[in-house]
């Protein structure tokens, strides 16, 4: 297995982000840490719900999960993430969770305006159906009556997101075997299998294999690393999905990126004549963005790139304390 993308995680450093990026990312982190007004509203609203609520509002502002919290009526509860947080303190309305089954059911409306009811299994303690279905994060993308490339499709929440907003076909590749069959489980629950297929593999800069443990607990963020056991999963290329997807040349190829720091490997390993037959690329970034724009732009792309956020983050009980610089790149073929 080619682990070029593995030394990127660990070997992370500064200049692939600029000295400006890090100076803003740290006065907004300070401006944000000390904005008293916005500590005390949150912290009202924790008071209201939660018998522990110093606990609760140190837990959450640090992102220190789980959290054990204790209603006002003596119920016990664990909150696993921001979305489950945010859920209680009445921030999404609309949204119903049934956190002790791991499902989150949400009213959506399809491009041609009709309204559906969507059953996320997975979507309270993985998956992003925050970012996703709450903040638009992929509204960039025009995927309506194209094909989508979706590299780290997890639960298939965002694989769902295409289909809704009108893809004709959607492919998508998601390395971890339960974020796989939750995906399957997904899709065709939604019935959306007529659109959406999800292949068992990961996205590297040349093919091989990986072997991961079927029962491993993968998060939002969770890394692809090599397990001690487990079972063989492929490593494709972009070219790979390409090919074995039938996807001739058009310009109306939309490529999705957000796979924990393959996207390095996949991008930098590709040749430029690969990456020219997408016509809109998106890629989550996680430890900077300086050499994937360069490769984009080199490749004909005109990119703009979102400020890095900067923080330690373990991502399971498996890897060490890694340092990110996340954010987005937005990559048109000129």
């Amino acid at each position: 297995m080619d682990r070029n993308y593995v030394k990127v995680i660990l070997n992370f450093k500064m200049d692939n982000i600029s000295i400006s990026d890090l100076l803003i990312h740290y006065f907004s982190y300070l401006k944000l840490h000390i904005n008293i007004f916005r500590k005390i509203k949150t912290l009202l609203v924790y008071r209201r719900l939660y018998r522990n609520y110093l606990h609760v509002y140190k837990c959450v502002s640090w992102e220190n999960y789980p959290v054990n919290a204790t209603m006002r009526n003596g119920d016990a509860l664990i909150l696993h993430n921001s979305l489950e947080a945010q859920k209680f303190d009445g921030r999404h309305k609309g949204y119903e969770f049934d956190i002790s089954n791991d499902i989150v059911t949400l009213s959506a409306l399809t491009h041609d305006r009709k309204k559906i009811t969507i059953t996320l299994h997975g979507g309270t303690s993985n998956g992003d159906v925050k970012g996703i279905f709450i903040g638009n994060a992929y509204q960039w993308l025009p995927v309506k009556n194209r094909t989508v490339i979706d590299i780290g499709a997890n639960i298939g929440d965002s694989a769902i997101y295409f289909a809704l907003c009108g893809a004709t076909k959607i492919i998508c590749l998601e390395p971890f075997a339960k974020n796989y069959e939750l995906a399957v489980k997904n899709i065709k629950q939604n019935n959306f299998s007529n659109k959406i297929s999800v292949q068992l593999a990961g996205c590297s800069g040349k093919r091989d294999h990986i072997i991961v443990d079927p029962e491993y607990e993968s998060g939002g963020s969770s890394i692809l690393k090599d397990f001690q056991k487990g079972i063989k999963v492929p490593l494709i290329t972009l070219e790979d999905v390409l090919k074995e997807c039938d996807v001739n040349f058009d310009e109306s190829i939309i490529l999705k990126m957000d796979c924990e720091g393959c996207e390095y490997d996949a991008i930098l390993s590709e040749n430029e004549k690969t990456l020219q037959r997408f016509s809109h690329v998106m890629i989550e970034y996680h430890y900077g963005y300086k050499n994937l724009k360069q490769k984009m732009e080199n490749a004909g792309f005109e990119v703009s790139v979102t400020r890095p956020n900067i923080y330690w983050y373990s991502p399971d009980k498996y890897n060490q304390n890694i340092k990110f610089a996340e954010g987005y790149i937005y990559a048109k073929r000129s």
